[in-house]
């Protein structure tokens, strides 16, 4: 068995290994065009690593160096599949130990999403010490709607850059974060901040699409942007007009007469049928509830999605009281994910879904069961 970085030459094999166990299921369809593996296996942002048994490729796997922000320093590991032939051999808790080890000197924040049909992946992320943050109920459209149980560590950079004493968070969220907290061992005591009054959401603006314009005033209000983000995404519009329309990411201005008061931004995932909060800019607590409230009747609208997701931050209690108010729910509690200005937040992901409560079947281990327990009654009662 060797593992070595992957080669151009291994693309039709690693497109066979994801039909062979997913058909056209997988949650990420573009595995499928060769056009698509070529230019991530030539990508500097992804580390992508095969396993080769007697001149067969058999497993694949890769830790995706910009799944936040440019200077989040997260990887996202995964992709990870095993030809049916090979298991049992231990291959992906291998391939999964390498990729570990190829990427914890380039990231302070690592994190796994694994299956719930069975616990195979979620054992291997234990055991590489990816510890489980939290259970994404009904997240991604494959045979059905599958859960996933997200899985981090916050390496010791990370570590020294977060900042806890500015956690704030609803008591909501209370049990999630000190579960996570606990599992990365680190201090579970969090301020709980009861009583909080969400955003105002009844404001009246008018609301334009984004223009180039628009943007050049957009970049003037530093709340939601510079000071304060309370929204955590790998899109904002200090990426530029341009980016931003080739991304598909739907925003809304708001006006006061001529004045622009705030915008918030948008992403719906076509295949996975989900919309994802990416921005929120605002001079004020009205703009940005009244922001909030209308990006999800666009969004509810245009896409009729499944599931709204949104990284929200641990710092900022009110947004999470305000997005409690319109049906989300935490799901999961990231500490140290990403990074603004000189510290690494903390981020809280809330989800809501839109389509009646069914998860199939699961298999979790002790440590994922943990996090659907306090997890699963909150969203049954939303959707009750």
């Amino acid at each position: 068995m060797n593992i070595r970085p992957v080669q151009e030459s291994d693309i039709e094999a690693i497109i066979n290994l994801f039909r062979a166990n997913y058909g056209d299921d997988y949650a990420i369809p573009e595995f499928y065009d060769p056009m698509w593996v070529k230019r991530g296996i030539y990508s500097d942002h992804i580390i992508w690593l095969v396993v080769e048994d007697e001149g067969e490729v058999v497993a694949s796997g890769a830790c995706i160096l910009n799944a936040g922000d440019y200077n989040d320093n997260i990887g996202e590991i995964g992709r990870l599949v095993v030809s049916p032939d090979a298991g049992g051999k231990g291959l992906g808790r291998a391939l999964m130990a390498a990729l570990v080890d190829a990427s914890d000197d380039r990231v302070d924040f690592a994190f796994a999403e694994a299956r719930t049909t069975h616990p195979k992946t979620q054992r291997i992320c234990e055991r590489l010490g990816l510890a489980p943050l939290g259970f994404l109920p009904m997240a991604y459209k494959m045979t059905w709607r599958e859960s996933f149980v997200i899985s981090g560590q916050l390496f010791s950079n990370g570590r020294l850059l977060r900042e806890p004493e500015r956690v704030g968070i609803i008591p909501q969220v209370a049990p999630l974060a000190r579960l996570s907290l606990t599992n990365l061992e680190l201090d579970p005591d969090v301020a709980v901040h009861a009583g909080v009054a969400p955003y105002p959401s009844d404001g009246h603006f008018e609301i334009r699409p984004l223009t180039g314009e628009a943007m050049v005033r957009l970049l003037k209000i530093e709340h939601g942007r510079y000071v304060e983000p309370e929204i955590f995404s790998a899109l904002h519009v200090d990426m530029g007009y341009a980016q931003l329309r080739t991304r598909k990411a739907d925003y809304l201005v708001a006006y006061k007469g001529n004045h622009v008061a705030g915008a918030v931004g948008f992403l719906y995932e076509e295949h996975d049928d989900g919309v994802r909060l990416v921005e929120l800019i605002g001079q004020d607590d009205t703009v940005r509830g009244t922001l909030l409230r209308l990006a999800l009747e666009a969004a509810e609208e245009r896409y009729t999605p499944a599931v709204f997701t949104c990284d929200v931050n641990a710092e900022s209690p009110r947004l999470q009281q305000t997005l409690w108010d319109f049906g989300f729910r935490p799901a999961a509690y990231l500490p140290g994910m990403v990074f603004h200005r000189t510290h690494r937040p903390d981020v809280v992901r809330m989800m809501k879904l839109g389509v009646p409560w069914d998860l199939g079947p699961l298999e979790l281990t002790e440590a994922s069961q943990a996090y659907f327990d306090v997890v699963a009654p909150i969203f049954q009662g939303a959707a009750a």
